[in-house]
């Protein structure tokens, strides 16, 4: 099922991303996750594509699309690799935070080797904003950390949200052993000790750059959900048992059924909001997508039986990063409230 109001630059964006995908990332995807090493090679290939400056305007070297654009890029790489979508999204989004926010300066210098893939960026998540005084001591997630040239995160100071551009030098400390993500070059930072080389501008609306980042990661929650779904029908068609396909069995079908209605819903909702939503529609979509997300995979692995908690199977790997995605996201419980907070003004 697809969306009306994707344009035919969408679509054919999808396709090349597709063809990407299946070309340099699925033949080593389960070796990367089990090694926890990232894709350095595919990174070098679809920087020639212009993937990483999709929001950077063309007088920076970048494509210039529209969000929508990086939704569907996204989508497409996490229904092969969610690590190396989780790597492209964190990196378009401090490219993007920059054009939107930095001074000119700090677009001169970074913008035309960010979108060229000359230097690669990676995107402090852990508590979003840090605050002065001992809550800044506090160590957080960054994605790409383990190879990025630079840092962007968000802190808190003097009551104003800025958001931070760090080259750090030197050792930034092993990469964080996780249960999913694992190619995405997770570490573990310790913001504002690291490098002199360190700029800082101020964010004017936090909430719509947090919304964009739940946003992307709906998106690689969607991605999983047609990968696990197309994995699952596959498996349930191929696998007999009593001398018939267990996709005859009423359970798997009625499984099936419930996977894909939710990876239908969780799309429709993630392309209206990257299109012209607010704050409140881009996290009412990243809340309903994270969490069937859950149930798909979940789902997937009951169709695969004990097959779906080897590493032989891509299944296994989907159900762990959709747990990371969820962590990253923020739980459920506070984004819903947060959604309620908004309803309720």
């Amino acid at each position: 099922m697809d969306w009306v109001g994707l344009k035919e630059e969408h679509k054919l964006l999808r396709h090349d991303i597709k063809r990407f995908a299946e070309t340099e990332l699925e033949p080593t995807v389960l070796d990367m996750d089990r090694e926890s090493k990232p894709h350095a090679e595919a990174f070098e290939k679809i920087g020639k594509l212009g993937i990483f400056g999709i929001l950077v305007p063309e007088k920076y070297g970048g494509a210039e699309m529209d969000f929508l654009s990086l939704i569907v890029t996204i989508e497409e790489l996490a229904k092969v690799s969610p690590s190396f979508a989780l790597s492209v999204a964190a990196h378009n989004l401090v490219a993007d935070i920059l054009a939107t926010g930095g001074n000119d300066e700090l677009k001169q210098q970074y913008l035309p080797v960010l979108a060229e893939g000359k230097k690669m960026a990676g995107l402090g998540i852990e508590t979003m904003f840090h605050a002065e005084g001992e809550e800044a001591e506090r160590g957080k997630f960054v994605i790409n950390g383990s190879f990025s040239h630079l840092i962007g995160y968000g802190m808190r100071e003097k009551e104003e949200n800025m958001f931070v551009i760090e080259e750090p030098e030197g050792d930034r400390g092993a990469e964080t052993e996780l249960m999913g993500m694992r190619a995405s070059g997770i570490c573990m930072f310790l913001p504002g000790d690291q490098s002199p080389a360190r700029s800082t501008f101020r964010m004017d609306n936090p909430a719509d750059f947090s919304s964009r980042l739940r946003l992307t990661l709906a998106a690689i929650s969607c991605g999983i959900c047609s990968s696990t779904l197309a994995h699952s029908i596959t498996y349930a068609k191929e696998r007999k048992q009593f001398d018939r396909p267990i996709a005859s069995f009423g359970m798997v079908r009625i499984m099936l059924a419930e996977m894909a209605a939710r990876t239908n819903a969780s799309r429709m909702l993630l392309y209206q909001a990257a299109t012209d939503g607010t704050v409140l529609d881009r996290d009412m979509s990243a809340a309903f997508a994270v969490e069937h997300a859950l149930v798909v995979t979940d789902h997937g692995v009951q169709v695969y039986g004990g097959y779906g908690y080897t590493k032989d199977y891509p299944i296994e790997m989907f159900f762990r990063d959709a747990k990371a995605i969820e962590i990253f996201s923020g739980s459920a419980e506070y984004v819903k409230e947060q959604i309620g907070k908004q309803l309720t003004k």
